[in-house]
């Protein structure tokens, strides 16, 4: 039963999102976590709202939490590290990504594994340019 309801709310909250309506997904997020408050993909989602509203730090806990509650998210972890690049954390950019890129590898998600390896790239050259 727990599991129909949480997939009724990913169904809308992905919507929601897909239409670019991130408060609307936020409520909805935050009534997911109210009723089920150990869903990890419900902080997932509601880092995603956070994030598209520029509410980064608020993004960064969502992600946490969602880690927390499974340690192999991959996902999460490169959200993470995206936060923490357009915050200008370098280093804890680079760091999550690249846990992202080890659990996505594992996983045999190789657009992914690519994804994660692009943006380790990209943000280290960033990185460096920004020291100089």
């Amino acid at each position: 039963m727990d599991d129909r309801i949480i997939n009724e709310y990913y169904f809308i909250i992905k919507n929601k999102i897909l239409q670019g309506d991130f408060i609307s997904a936020s409520r909805s997020t935050d009534k997911l976590l109210f009723n089920f408050p150990s869903d990890a993909m419900g902080y997932y989602f509601r880092g995603l709202c956070c994030f598209a509203r520029e509410k980064y730090e608020d993004s960064l806990k969502s992600y946490y939490n969602a880690i927390k509650l499974n340690p192999n998210f991959a996902k999460a972890y490169f959200n993470l590290g995206v936060c923490y690049h357009v915050l200008n954390y370098y280093d804890e950019a680079l760091i999550n990504i690249a846990k992202a890129l080890v659990i996505f590898a594992n996983q045999k998600e190789l657009s992914n594994k690519q994804r994660c390896i692009e943006a380790l790239r990209y943000i280290d050259i960033e990185r460096l340019g920004n020291k100089g």
